[in-house]
């Protein structure tokens, strides 16, 4: 063969080889650089997982943890309202019907307490009313000013912070409250229903204080955030506290028996006189009694021996 030939061959095999070298060299670049952006994007989703389950525990805790701050105050709340519910002792008599409605006052702290204690002369009546008075929306058999119940939160069975709201007589302004709400039965035959506000934040958008609470010490450390509606956080409705609220339910023979015990802050204007805020208290409390008419309607009546 010419040595021309052979040198042009040469060549041309050498720069095949190059050429080899170089597409070899782009395929393993390419191959490395897919498998670090793999790598990269691999360890970012185990990252994002990882803080993903971190801020989990991190909520679960923190519920935990509010969770047990407000059975605390709910055990408080309990041993308040029964000392306030088995001993008469300070307490006025305010009103009495047909001896199966009595209405008691006393200040506690600067602030009333009311005793309401009802006779639902209707056998086996016990499961129904504590059904309604547990009920979120049950006030609407017995309290034309009542609107709504609705529930905050979940702490466990039976026990949540509900929201109550309730109109005027005209209906042109509407009042509300959140309060811890707990059912427990006592023994066989008795159950209490209790209910505490604290200074929890629902980011309402009125003007109102700091909260404290006058009945229930431990209530003025638990401060759980609420997502309230829009019209709480515009300031549209008028606000209100439950320093303790509680009924104890007892089943007999031939009736049921209530004694409810309430204090309200009504949040009202400083210059509202004592005698005023009693008598708001009086007619929530008195709407409770009108459980007896609803629930005796239409039945024979009974002598209930005192």
């Amino acid at each position: 063969m010419n040595k021309g030939y052979i040198k042009i061959a040469l060549a041309l095999l050498s720069v095949a080889g190059y050429m080899q070298n170089i597409a070899f060299a782009i395929e393993h670049a390419t191959a490395t650089t897919s498998s670090n952006e793999k790598f990269e994007q691999l360890s970012l989703r185990v990252k994002q997982a990882k803080e993903a389950q971190q801020a989990k525990e991190a909520q679960q805790a923190k519920e935990a943890e509010e969770a047990k701050e407000a059975a605390y105050v709910m055990d408080e709340a309990l041993n308040i309202a029964k000392k306030h519910a088995e001993d008469l002792d300070g307490y006025e008599l305010y009103y009495e019907k047909n001896k199966g409605t009595r209405l008691y006052f006393k200040r506690v702290n600067n602030t009333d307490v009311g005793r309401l204690d009802l006779i639902i002369p209707r056998p086996n009546s016990y499961d129904t009313v504590v059904d309604i008075l547990w009920d979120l929306n049950g006030e609407k058999k017995f309290d034309d000013s009542f609107v709504e119940g609705l529930t905050s939160k979940i702490y466990g069975l039976d026990f949540i912070i509900r929201q109550k709201r309730y109109k005027t007589g005209t209906g042109s302004w509407k009042s509300y409250y959140h309060a811890l709400a707990k059912k427990v039965e006592l023994s066989e035959g008795e159950t209490a229903i209790v209910f505490v506000s604290s200074n929890m934040n629902d980011h309402d958008g009125g003007e109102n204080s700091e909260y404290v609470n006058p009945i229930v010490e431990s209530a003025n450390t638990f401060k759980p955030d609420i997502d309230s509606q829009r019209d709480i956080r515009n300031g549209e409705l008028s606000k209100m506290y439950v320093n303790i609220s509680a009924f104890f339910i007892y089943n007999n023979c031939c009736c049921t028996r209530i004694t409810h015990i309430i204090s309200m802050d009504h949040n009202t204007l400083p210059d509202t006189t004592e005698e005023t805020l009693r008598v708001m208290t009086a007619q929530k409390m008195l709407n409770v009694a009108n459980l007896r008419n609803v629930l005796t309607r239409n039945m024979p009546s009974i002598h209930i021996i005192h």
